[in-house]
């Protein structure tokens, strides 16, 4: 089964979403996903890249439920297919320079103030799934669930850094050659930030479109 990435910018905050293609024919698709996908709504439109596909799939969503498991499931209906010109692929996903590390509490809120903070910063591989609310990227060192985190983010190629704080959500093991990775909530993002983000998002949908 394929990996998929669901991206929406209709509402007020975009959203990004991952998941597994379960069904598919002609007419759309079905794919299991986090609990994170309960934001999409019914008739929104969203843009669908599948894994093991160049192009890009116009999808509208028909359906979001729960089933027994808890796992949840929405149902696509295609309305176009797009060819990609892969010269500009790489282009579509735009990296996050992004340096971390763990810290206390004291320590966040003098980050946050703009007071540089000494100790081991590590830098995980730009290219990662983001969102206006969190990020998730690869971690090799042993963050835990609930770890609270101080980030220096910039946004775009030659935008400023930002100095963010995050919790810990989740971490995923690593699986065959994916790595281990770690998915983020932020906790304090300045709203220039989170502007830049979501017009990082709105270009990259864009371009998808």
């Amino acid at each position: 089964m394929s990996t998929a990435r669901i991206l929406c910018a209709q509402g007020e905050l975009p959203i990004m979403v991952e998941g597994t293609i379960t069904t598919e024919d002609e007419n759309g698709l079905s794919i299991a996903c986090g609990d994170d996908a309960k934001a999409l709504e019914l008739g929104a439109k969203v843009v669908v890249n599948v894994a093991s596909e160049d192009g890009t799939r116009r999808c509208v969503v028909d359906t979001n439920e729960v089933g027994p498991s808890g796992e949840r499931t929405l149902g696509l209906s295609h309305q176009a297919i797009h060819e990609s010109d892969k010269r500009d692929y790489p282009r579509l996903h735009a990296g996050l320079p992004l340096r971390y590390r763990s810290v206390s509490s004291s320590e966040a809120t003098a980050w946050t103030s703009g007071d540089p903070i000494g100790g081991d910063w590590i830098e995980p591989d730009p290219y990662m799934n983001f969102s206006v609310g969190g990020l998730r990227f690869d971690c090799t060192d042993g963050l835990e669930k609930g770890s609270l985190l101080a980030l220096e983010l910039q946004v775009g190629e030659e935008g400023k850094m930002w100095n963010l704080t995050a919790t810990v959500v989740r971490i995923f093991d690593a699986v065959g050659d994916r790595p281990r990775s770690a998915a983020v909530s932020f906790e304090n993002l300045p709203d220039a930030a989170r502007d830049a983000l979501s017009e990082l998002t709105l270009q990259i949908q864009e371009s998808l479109l």
